[in-house]
């Protein structure tokens, strides 16, 4: 295929297939293990499957400086920790050189997060009781320390949309909303993730919607303390979407969290889920969250091309996906699973590239027809997957007379047929289509037309 063409047809394919959700659906808290280990941890995280990740935590100090894991008995990072932002400036390049670029890199394609959080909070911490003395004594205006210094990690890592206030002491409700409202003004939305308190969440989050919502979503703890907390007795919050979450630190009983998170769907009216917490390799990344997404899916196939099961002779769990190019985390977002494939279903006209690596890297192969059964080399293997028109080469159907001439769009739909003795170029010329890439079959010849 020609190389302008080729390059033109995966940009409109991986546009169209990875449009990022206004909210993603699975969300996971991601703590000091993506900066101890950043160079298995930040790709995990990309091919994982989850769409939120919420980085755990931001911590804030009696003055206002911002820190995460610092050690200040002894003026020293513990573990991969440091100061973050001190005095109105960002200064946790100095500690962790990496950790802004790594976090932009999570949105970064091929890769399966749209939304990133930072977590204020968790048990036995402080913050938000020095930052209720801080309003107090200095209020919430631009020229507080408190201010600047949140100005100065948004202005930083702006890619953060959220802060999530993970409270779980010092109910401060006034002190609560005059933060959040400072953090928007900043840009920052809010969410929250309560496990106990319903009356002082109820109000926080009365008081920052009543003239703009600023806070967008609640991360229901149904684990630990809130361990009986039904998402039904939480419906307090009006239309905000709530995802339920689940603690697989403690548990590796995925069928639980399945059957969990299955009855909140269906019954509470839960719209995703969350796990607490990613801080080692324990657990399998895309395995869990391709679970959580096949009950709160993120995608919706407009128009199925291939359709893939985890058994041969197309049954088992069966999963479709339009035109388009997945890394392993966009395979999940669409309910597949890395190395679970064993036969498809091709639409006739497309070709099927699977990978061994999870961003298309390794050993490959091309299909150009269903498949009952992969074979041994491919027998879940595949991390990832690109679904592309047939490589029939660029070219013209020529005059010929009368004949039937079909036009598809890239994504198999027949947008035109007609009898007609035009060339395919002329032909579409002349349907004065938009620009754009379709496939034209004629006289037993299929060829890409530019427009």
């Amino acid at each position: 295929m020609n190389k302008i063409i080729r390059h033109t047809l995966l940009g409109v394919l991986a546009l169209m297939a990875g449009t990022a959700d206004l909210w993603a659906n699975s969300a996971i808290y991601a703590c000091g293990h993506i900066r101890r280990e950043r160079e298995t941890a930040i790709p995990a995280l990309k091919a994982s499957g989850y769409t939120t990740a919420i980085i755990f935590n931001v911590t804030v100090e009696e003055d206002g400086t911002l820190i995460t894991d610092y050690d200040w008995a002894n003026q020293r990072p513990a573990e991969a920790g440091g100061i973050i932002c001190k005095d109105g400036k960002y200064v946790f390049g100095e500690y962790q050189p990496h950790f802004a670029d790594d976090v932009k890199s999570l949105l970064e394609a091929p890769t399966s997060i749209s939304r990133v959080e930072f977590c204020i909070g968790g048990w036995g911490n402080g913050s938000y009781g020095k930052v209720a003395k801080l309003i107090a004594a200095h209020g919430t205006g631009p020229e507080t320390t408190l201010y600047k210094n949140f100005k100065a990690l948004k202005e930083a890592i702006p890619e953060v949309v959220a802060i999530n206030d993970d409270q779980e002491q010092d109910y401060d409700v006034n002190a609560a909303t005059a933060f959040h409202r400072m953090l928007a003004q900043i840009g920052y939305k809010t969410t929250i993730a309560p496990y106990t308190q319903k009356s002082f969440w109820q109000q926080l989050v009365a008081n920052l919607n009543a003239e703009k919502e600023i806070c967008d979503l609640v991360y229901l703890q149904t684990y630990g303390g809130g361990a009986y907390n039904n998402p039904n007795d939480w419906k307090v919050f009006g239309n905000l979407p709530m995802y339920v979450g689940f603690d697989n630190e403690s548990s590796s009983d995925l069928s639980d969290m399945k059957t969990r998170f299955t009855d909140w769907r269906d019954n509470a009216g839960a719209e995703g889920g969350f796990i607490w917490n990613y801080n080692n390799e324990s657990r399998n990344l895309n395995q869990w969250a391709t679970a959580i997404n096949r009950i709160f899916p993120p995608k919706k196939v407009e128009e199925t091309i291939a359709t893939v099961y985890d058994k041969s002779n197309f049954n088992g769990n069966a999963y479709t996906l339009p035109a388009g190019e997945f890394s392993q985390g966009e395979m999940s977002l669409y309910g597949v699973q890395g190395k679970d494939i064993v036969s498809f279903e091709l639409k006739d006209g497309y070709e099927l590239t699977f990978y061994y690596g999870d961003t298309f890297d390794g050993t490959n192969k091309t299909w150009t027809e269903s498949s009952k059964n992969v074979g041994p080399s491919w027998f879940k293997r595949a991390c990832s997957i690109k679904i592309m028109p047939a490589d029939t080469g660029v070219g013209s159907v020529e005059s010929a007379g009368e004949r039937v001439i079909e036009v598809f769009d890239i994504l198999g739909r027949r947008i035109a047929e007609e009898c007609t003795g035009l060339s395919a170029e002329l032909y579409t010329a002349q349907k004065n289509l938009p620009s754009g890439i379709y496939v034209v079959k004629a006289d037993g010849k299929t060829v890409k037309v530019v427009r």
